[in-house]
């Protein structure tokens, strides 16, 4: 079949959710629709994948529907939802902006803007979809009278590779190695995980390792800080910063992890935690934001902050592999919920097709 509705996904500036954006691309284009991504400002290695956004206002009719990712300000924005045209708004939430205050000016400016938008957007989308309840609240706060909550649609086979073996045979003789996967940002407080390792390694195993994995191209001065204070306590060989992966070597620290922490405070969904139960490594969690909501009980949640007891709580499941066990059992049994073709239906579903 082939519809009259081409569909147009935008992704976001600086775009974290280009697989979700092309994997919803490919479901689309399988449903018989003819669907098109389209860029403002895409993250390294996708510039091929997307079209110029500029294009769209040439080419999208009123009979089209645009799907724009939202999860920082940027002014063309403000045009895009001009267009007449169906218009549906995945949001991903806005990281606030005081996380930023004092490292980074330029983000803090970007996540003010929208928080701003997003309010302002509101009268002119038709559908707005958020990526958990917790970002689905978001929206109705901010103004937002049709809404829908719709998980990321994952491509679970993409992480059927082999680990890199490289990466497994760089960790093959440590105990103990904790896991995060995350861009670096303020909010998700790699200094915090850095702090707990310090008390890990004097308290627990002073041999412990803490895996950062992720881009720090947007934060670089959340990053000279970080580096700086893995130096200030003595941890500098200890803490290994790996930046951007290949998916095989993603997959090789995952299931080479003793377990994945995470101490950030604002998440809109959490897709690391998902990854995490994929592919059978236990997780601790400050539970914080949408936290609760993405892992339920499939995770060691911490319900304050308190660097110790996270330290504690990541010896318990390298330790009590019963315990161990079952967590990663849970996880298993978690993910099924945000099983692709579960989360392609509910998306047919939420977008009328």
């Amino acid at each position: 079949m082939t519809s009259v509705h081409q569909f147009h996904p935008v992704l976001t500036p600086a775009d974290a959710m280009s697989d979700h954006v092309f994997a919803l691309r490919a479901r689309l284009r399988e449903w018989g629709y003819d669907a098109q991504a389209y860029c403002v400002e895409a993250k390294p290695g996708v510039e091929g994948e997307a079209r110029s956004y500029r294009e769209l206002f040439r080419t999208l009719r009123p009979e089209d529907t645009l799907v724009m990712h939202f999860s920082m300000g940027h002014p063309v924005f403000d045009e895009l939802a001009k267009i007449p045209a169906r218009r549906v708004l995945v949001f991903h939430n806005v990281t606030p902006p005081d996380f930023f205050v004092g490292i980074n000016p330029h983000a803090a400016a970007h996540a003010r803007l929208g928080l701003r938008q997003l309010a302002k957007l509101a009268p002119s989308i038709d559908l707005a979809i958020g990526v958990s309840e917790f970002d689905r609240q978001g929206l109705e706060s901010a103004g937002y009278t049709k809404t829908a909550t719709v998980p990321i649609l994952i491509d679970w086979s993409r992480y059927d590779v082999e680990p890199d073996p490289d990466v497994r045979a760089l960790l093959a003789g440590i105990h103990t190695k904790l896991l995060f996967v995350g861009r670096i940002s303020p909010h998700k407080r790699q200094d915090d995980l850095i702090r707990m390792l310090a008390y890990y390694r004097r308290c627990i195993d002073p041999e412990a390792i803490l895996i950062l994995v992720g881009s720090h191209r947007d934060q670089p001065q959340y990053y000279a800080r970080l580096r700086a204070l893995a130096e200030a306590l003595g941890l500098s060989g200890a803490v290994r910063f790996t930046g951007t992966v290949p998916l095989a070597a993603l997959v090789a620290y995952y299931r080479s992890a003793s377990c994945f922490v995470s101490l950030s405070e604002h998440e809109g969904i959490g897709i690391p935690l998902l990854e995490s139960m994929h592919l059978g490594t236990p997780v601790v969690a400050y539970a914080a934001a949408a936290i609760p909501e993405t892992a339920e009980n499939a995770a060691l949640l911490l319900p304050k902050k308190d660097l110790a007891e996270a330290a504690e709580a990541c010896a318990i499941l390298n330790e009590d592999l019963g315990y161990r066990g079952t967590l990663i059992d849970a996880g298993h049994e978690r993910v099924k919920a945000y099983d692709t073709e579960k989360i392609a239906a509910r998306t047919k579903e939420a977008l009328a097709l």
